[in-house]
């Protein structure tokens, strides 16, 4: 299931959920007051289930055409 951010119009507090695709749209409650006046708000994208690090690449050597 994908995480959504929230942000809650009353108390200011900023939440993540994670929920199915279909509730994403649906107003979701404030943990800190209770509110239901919340709005999705715009955050990273996540690919891929699992997380990984990935170290970059080493530049190529370069060699002297001299030696």
């Amino acid at each position: 299931m994908p995480m959504y951010q929230y942000a809650c119009a009353d108390c200011g507090e900023a939440f993540e959920k994670k929920l199915a695709m279909s509730q994403a749209g649906e107003s979701q409650e404030c943990p800190r007051c209770g509110s239901h006046e919340t709005r999705k708000r715009l955050g990273a994208v996540a690919v891929g289930g699992q997380r990984q690090s990935v170290a970059a690449p080493e530049p190529p050597v370069r060699r002297s055409p001299f030696s």
